[in-house]
C-alpha cells in the first residue's frame, strides 16, 4: 500500500474551450448562451502531469450587481494564476498537503474576491494533484481516498465506488416543460421540453430552480407537476433569489396549501440556498417543513461546520468549490447525519464532467444534479481526437450517435469512470486549446 505520496507542482498551464448553449439556461438573474471552460494542465515532480477543468459561469461565484460575465471570467482566472504562482513555490507535500500550504497564501493573493473566487484556483489545483497522484500511484481516486493517499486522513468511504448513479435534471427557469412551450426547436435529435427529457432519459428525479417571484414560481411549479409521475423526487434551487428565510417561509406555506402541489411537496426532499450568502448565515434557521442546504454559502471549508450549527441540513459537493472541502463536509455528514448533495455547475465532458462524478460515486452519493448534457452539445466543442478517445475510451458512460451523454433508465453508468485514476484516461488535446491570457505560472 502507497500512503501518503508527495508532489512538487512544477510547471501550470491554463487552458480556455468556448462553448455555446444549445438552449438558454437561466437560474436566478443569469442566463447561460455560452461559456468558456478552463482547463488546467499541471506538470509535478516525480514526473507526472494531472489535469483539471471547470466552467466560468456568470453570476454563480459572484453576484454582484452590474458585474459582467467578462469580469467575472477575468477574476476567476485571475484566481486561477495566483494559485498557480504560490504552488508552484511550495515544497512536496501530498495533493492535501499542498492545499494546506497553498490556500491560505492563494487567498491572500485574492484580496478583494469573494470566498468562492477565492477558492477558485485553490480547487482546480487541488484537482489536477489529486488526479497526479492516482496516475502516478496506479489507484483510482476511491482506493486513493482508502488508502490515503491523498494525506487527508482517514473517511468513512463505502467499500465500493457506485456503478450507477441516478441523474437529477436540472429544470431552468425558462426551460419548457411541454411540448407546446418550445417556440422554436433546435432540431438537434436531442429532447427540449421537460416531459420529452422524461421519456427519452426516463430521469425520476429532478431539481427545480425557483425565483423569489411567489405569482411565477407557483404557477410554474403547478406546471412542472402537472408531468411528473410515478416514483420521482425533487429538490428545489433558489440560488439566493430571496431576501430573507421569511419570503421563503411565504412560498412554502403557499405550495404547502396548494391542491395541486401535495404530492410534488411531498416528493420534494430539500431547498437549496434560498437565501442570499451574505445573510443566510446571520442566525438560526427557521423551520420551513423541508430541510434546507447550502451552496453558494459554502465559501470557505469550515462552512458546513457553521451551516450544522445554525440549524441547515446539509450542504452541496461540487468539484469547483473544491474535492478537500467536499471530503470535510463528507466528514462531517457522517458525523452527524446531515445532507450531502452532488450539484453540477454545467459540468461536460469530458474532463469535468467525469472527475465529478468520480467524486460522487466513490462517497456513494446516490442521485446527482446533471444539467451540462442537456444544455450544451458537448461533443461539437472537442477536437475529434478528444471525441474518438471519449467514445473509445467510456463507451458505457457516451453514446456514439449523436455523440452524447448516455442516461439509461434515469441512470449514469460509471464502470469506467471509476476504472482509472481520477476518471480520466485520456489527457485533453492541448493543441485544440487556447492558452489563457497570462496562463503560464511556471
Amino acid at each position: 500500500m502507497i500512503k501518503g505520496l508527495t508532489l512538487r507542482v512544477r510547471e501550470v498551464g491554463v487552458f480556455l474551450r468556448p462553448v455555446r448553449t444549445r438552449m438558454p439556461f437561466r437560474y436566478g438573474k443569469a442566463e447561460v448562451l455560452g461559456q468558456p471552460y478552463a482547463h488546467l494542465r499541471v506538470r509535478f515532480e516525480p514526473e507526472v502531469t494531472g489535469v483539471s477543468a471547470a466552467a466560468l459561469p456568470p453570476l454563480w461565484f459572484d453576484k454582484r450587481e452590474g458585474l459582467t460575465h467578462e469580469e467575472s471570467i477575468r477574476e476567476l482566472l485571475g484566481s486561477i494564476r495566483a494559485a498557480a504562482r504560490v504552488y508552484t513555490t511550495l515544497p512536496a507535500a501530498t495533493a492535501y498537503g499542498l492545499h494546506q500550504a497553498g490556500e491560505p497564501q492563494a487567498r491572500r493573493r485574492c484580496a478583494g474576491m469573494n470566498d468562492l473566487t477565492a477558492g477558485f484556483g485553490v480547487a482546480l489545483l487541488d484537482q489536477a494533484a489529486i488526479d497526479a497522484t492516482c496516475r502516478l500511484a496506479g489507484r483510482t481516486f476511491h482506493q486513493g481516498l482508502r488508502e490515503d493517499l491523498f494525506g487527508f486522513g482517514p473517511l468513512p468511504v463505502p467499500e465500493r465506488p457506485l456503478g450507477t448513479i441516478l441523474v437529477r435534471h436540472t429544470v431552468g427557469l425558462s426551460d419548457p416543460i411541454t411540448r407546446t412551450d418550445v417556440a422554436q426547436s433546435v432540431q438537434d435529435g436531442l429532447p427540449e421540453a421537460l416531459e420529452d427529457v422524461i421519456r427519452t432519459y426516463g430521469v425520476r428525479w429532478f431539481k427545480v430552480k425557483i425565483s423569489g417571484e411567489a405569482d411565477g414560481t407557483m404557477d410554474r411549479l403547478r406546471r412542472i407537476a402537472s408531468v411528473l409521475r410515478g416514483d420521482y423526487g425533487v429538490t428545489l434551487d433558489g440560488n439566493e433569489q430571496f431576501h430573507s428565510m421569511g419570503e421563503v417561509r411565504d412560498l412554502v406555506h403557499r405550495i404547502d396549501r396548494d391542491p395541486l402541489l401535495g404530492e410534488f411537496w411531498r416528493r420534494t426532499a430539500w431547498i437549496e440556498q434560498p437565501v442570499d450568502r451574505n445573510h443566510s448565515m446571520e442566525g438560526p434557521l427557521p423551520s420551513l417543513g423541508k430541510p434546507v442546504i447550502i451552496d453558494e454559502s459554502d465559501g470557505t471549508d469550515d462552512a458546513v461546520d457553521r451551516a450544522l450549527s445554525l440549524g441547515y441540513a446539509g450542504i452541496s459537493a461540487k468539484n469547483c468549490k473544491g474535492v478537500f472541502r467536499t471530503l470535510h463536509s463528507f466528514r462531517r455528514v457522517k458525523e452527524t447525519g446531515a445532507i450531502l448533495s452532488s450539484e453540477d455547475l454545467m459540468n461536460i465532458p469530458v474532463v469535468p464532467l467525469q472527475q465529478d462524478l468520480s467524486v460522487a460515486a466513490a462517497l456513494g452519493i446516490p442521485h446527482s444534479e446533471r444539467n451540462g448534457h442537456h444544455y450544451i452539445r458537448a461533443f461539437e466543442y472537442v477536437s475529434p481526437r478528444e471525441r474518438e478517445a471519449a467514445l473509445r475510451d467510456y463507451p458505457s458512460l457516451y453514446r456514439p450517435d449523436p455523440p452524447s451523454v448516455r442516461i439509461e433508465q434515469g441512470a449514469l453508468d460509471l464502470r469506467e469512470v471509476n476504472a482509472f485514476a481520477f476518471g480520466v484516461r485520456t489527457e485533453p488535446d492541448w493543441e485544440a486549446l487556447a492558452p489563457a491570457p497570462d496562463s503560464a505560472a511556471s
